[in-house]
């Protein structure tokens, strides 16, 4: 099958430019009065902390409505593992209006905050969105959509947590009860009058750079925090329905987490899903494992998000930093 490409006067590439002088002829021929097209109206500028990544991958679906689109993309490195997922794009309104499914692209991920968007896109050809007849899915696309079923994507089924919904640094973490390592209900606002880092992980992980990593990162704070007699720290399954009470009360015995300090919490699917939300982690399985976003937060006496890392790129010593600092106010 030959190639599709997007052609917007003359240019190869799907944004919106200046009219160039060979589309000029056409322009004279508008009616002095026929209606103008609205100004565009540039959305808000990223933050100065805000993160880029570039990003690669078939677009699956098309919302130009909402100005989203969903990527079946490749790994990113440093941030997220290979998924399908769906992204507000911020540009030009004439870019979603011409972006289809099965259009390959490459853009650039903001990721400021708990707000994640793409600008910049650029479509680099087409591929065959995959049918009933068979042909491979796009990498990291969704077990459910390979075939021509329907995707279960991230936001589309509420055991899963939904895109774009994480609380920014100096809100009020939303409260939530799971059930820790020894069967016991827990709440996040039990720890107020102390500093909390929640992250999200599951037992079954086999990425070492991932779940494994980051539980060797919280055994050094774990040590360090009994050491210096303060502060908690949550552990919470993207895997609730095979990370049972049983399974995590023997997983934190093996790697030595004393349940007063470091708990590792599960629960009903849907209520995982919200708490992993509200701190911006997205996950879904796939052939058998999970797929998800890393994060660290840290929690203040008050209940407020001091901080958040997203990705591998954080460090037990900073972290504790920002324990020791949300202590002190």
């Amino acid at each position: 099958m030959k190639s599709r490409t997007l052609v917007l006067c003359g240019a190869l590439i799907a944004t919106v430019a200046v009219a160039s002088s060979s589309c000029r002829g056409r322009e004279r021929a508008v009616p002095d009065n026929a209606p103008k097209r609205p100004a565009y109206a540039a959305p808000p500028a990223a933050s100065a902390n805000a993160k880029r990544y570039p990003l690669r991958g078939v677009i699956t679906a098309s919302n130009p409505q909402k100005s989203e689109i969903t990527v079946a993309h490749e790994e990113i490195p440093g941030y997220m593992a290979a998924m399908t997922m769906a992204y507000t794009v911020r540009d030009d309104p004439g870019v979603i209006a011409i972006l289809r499914p099965g259009d390959r692209i490459e853009a650039t991920l903001v990721v400021d905050g708990s707000k994640v968007w793409l600008e910049q896109v650029l479509t680099k050809g087409f591929v065959p969105t995959p049918g009933g007849g068979g042909g491979a899915a796009p990498a990291g696309t969704p077990p459910a959509s390979r075939g021509g079923g329907a995707a279960a994507l991230p936001g589309s089924d509420p055991s899963l947590p939904a895109p774009n919904k994480g609380i920014a640094v100096g809100d009020a973490a939303p409260d939530f009860t799971l059930t820790d390592q020894t069967g016991h209900p827990v709440r996040l606002s039990d720890f107020r009058g102390e500093p909390v880092a929640v992250t999200f992980v599951y037992t079954r992980c086999p990425v070492a750079t991932a779940c494994p990593m980051t539980m060797t990162k919280f055994a050094k704070m774990n040590a360090a925090l009994t050491a210096e007699k303060f502060g908690k720290l949550l552990a919470v399954t993207v895997d609730p329905q095979n990370d049972t009470v049983p399974v995590l009360r023997d997983f934190a015995s093996r790697i030595g987490a004393d349940p007063k300090r470091w708990k590792f919490l599960t629960g009903d699917p849907k209520a995982v899903a919200r708490v992993a939300e509200s701190f911006g982690v997205l996950y879904y399985p796939e052939r058998g494992q999970i797929v998800h976003s890393q994060a660290v937060a840290v929690v203040d006496p008050r209940g407020r998000l001091a901080n958040i890392y997203y990705g591998e790129q954080w460090t037990p010593e900073g972290v504790i930093e920002d324990l020791q600092k949300a202590r002190k106010g």
